[in-house]
């Protein structure tokens, strides 16, 4: 009778204990983590707030028209970038997550649409590379394609969710799928690093099919050559145009342009391309390729004269 009693009195304080800590961790996060509101409330209502800002832009002339951005792809305009140094001080997953959300922006185009009166975004991801409002994304962020609009502006949007115009395209290399522009704004400058290889840890904040604030962790899978007419000299910007990496991180569409990490949260190359493979009639995926532009080809964009 008395092991009996002890047994249940022992079953009743573990039943409290665990229902103590569930308690302590209802929100599923430690103090201070930001969380993202990913209800359509939530997502219409960020949206609703970049064009309303991008509006006031135009307004005010303060960001590139269209035509602009148009003719600086193909013309851009000169400017030294001076890059940040790389760290080798090895960070937690959690510093990693930290720093890339400080240094990470949105790119891309907010516009009021021909079909509607509402303000819409195509967006991608963005990294800062200096102190002083430069940013690296992809070529195709900039480029605002088949997007028809009744007017668009060309922005940028930091981890708080302020708004800034996009003053200028510094670089621009649509093979490489590369490019630099310009905020007036300080920034919080992610390094770059080349010195890595195949089996190093990668990691990547981003914005895949919408769902905010997504950080994975993986490995590099390898590094190949794409495509194109590769030259003898492999640091060329005419060979590094076509020098490919594959990461094991996750992302989707929306992550393009957003930065690849290594463990001292420096950039080692950043979001392209997912590819499956293996897909057709009755047939399965065979494996998901996700491909990054790596540091060393931006690093030599941003280096050029």
């Amino acid at each position: 009778m008395t092991t009996k009693a002890t047994g249940h009195f022992d079953t009743m304080k573990h039943i409290f204990f665990l229902t103590y800590t569930l308690a302590l961790h209802a929100f599923g996060q430690a103090p201070g983590v930001p969380i993202f509101d990913q209800s359509r409330k939530g997502l219409n209502s960020e949206s609703e707030l970049i064009g309303q800002q991008s509006e006031k832009f135009l307004e005010a002339e303060k960001v590139l028209s269209n035509e602009s951005v148009q003719k600086e792809m193909k013309e851009p305009v000169p400017a030294k970038v001076s890059l940040a140094e790389p760290s080798t001080r090895f960070l937690t997953g959690a510093e990693i997550m930290e720093k890339a959300r400080k240094g990470s922006y949105r790119i891309g185009w907010s516009y009021l649409c021909k079909n509607c009166d509402r303000w819409h975004s195509n967006m991608g991801g963005g990294y800062a590379i200096s102190d002083d409002g430069f940013i690296a994304t992809c070529a195709h962020v900039v480029d605002p394609g088949e997007i028809e609009m009744k007017k668009g502006a060309l922005v940028a949007v930091d981890h708080e969710g302020k708004v800034y115009p996009v003053t200028h395209v510094h670089r621009y290399h649509r093979e490489m799928d590369a490019a630099v522009v310009k905020i007036d704004a300080k920034t919080t400058p992610l390094a770059f690093n080349d010195e890595v290889r195949p089996g190093d840890s990668a990691f990547c904040l981003s914005r895949p099919l919408s769902q905010g604030k997504y950080f994975s962790k993986g490995i590099i899978n390898r590094f190949f050559w794409n495509g194109g007419s590769r030259k003898e000299d492999d640091r060329s910007l005419a060979s590094l145009a076509f020098l490919k990496m594959n990461v094991s991180s996750r992302w989707a569409p929306g992550s393009s342009g957003s930065p690849v990490l290594d463990q001292c949260a420096n950039v080692i190359g950043h979001v392209a391309l997912i590819d499956t493979r293996g897909k057709g009639k009755d047939k399965p995926i065979l494996i998901t390729l996700h491909t990054a532009i790596p540091a060393r080809s931006v690093r030599a964009l941003c280096e050029k004269e």
